[in-house]
């Protein structure tokens, strides 16, 4: 009976879907309005890797979190900086050596991670149209920034982002720096397959 119920329901609903009123033309006039940010994602990692990522309060450090992830105007952005500075000379010490991390000036000085703060503050993608390689994630930002190469940047569902970002971070480089997972054990993403992503954990 409760599946019976259940089909009923469904069958309801989809009757009423499509005996709508509305049109697709005041559908599309009129979108549905979007409510509080909860999260964003341009560049992976920068949240997790600078943002508090040693704050040993759980819950000071998950506002903190919440707090960037809810910054939706770009012009928000350059209030992270000053948090992000310090938390970037901890990681430019993971590999031991200090002073090359990306942008890090060479001798040890008062604002010695500012530029690459404020670039991590700037959470976009770039990626380079004219480029038909896609294999490298922030490849565009790092070519920028002095490590030569062609890639069209982004982010494929096949970079590991992580590792990457704490490459850049603590050795300034594209590789070299592992969190130590080598794969999803749920699966292998797809460049070609949709919906592109493993199966999602049960």
């Amino acid at each position: 009976m409760t599946r019976l119920l259940t089909l009923t329901s469904v069958t309801c609903l989809l009757a009423l879907g499509a005996c709508s009123s509305e049109s697709d033309d005041d559908r599309r006039a009129n979108p549905p309005s979007l409510g509080t940010q909860i999260d964003r994602m341009g560049r992976a990692g920068v949240n997790t890797a600078v943002t508090d990522p040693f704050n040993p309060d759980a819950t000071s450090h998950g506002r903190a979190q919440d707090t960037y992830n809810a910054s939706a105007s770009s012009t928000q952005w350059a209030q992270f900086v000053p948090t992000m500075t310090p938390n970037l000379a901890i990681l430019d010490s993971l590999d031991t050596v200090c002073g090359n991390q990306l942008l890090a000036a060479g001798s040890p000085r008062a604002g010695r991670y500012d530029a690459l703060s404020g670039v991590l503050a700037d959470d976009q993608l770039y990626v380079n149209t004219s480029s038909g390689t896609c294999t490298t994630y922030l490849a565009v930002e790092a070519d920028a920034l002095g490590i030569t190469n062609t890639d069209c940047g982004g982010r494929t569902p096949l970079e590991d982002t992580i590792d990457e970002t704490y490459s850049l971070l603590a050795a300034g480089a594209l590789s070299g720096v592992t969190d130590g997972v080598a794969k999803d054990e749920d699966g292998t993403a797809s460049l070609t397959a949709f919906p592109y992503l493993a199966t999602p954990n049960p």
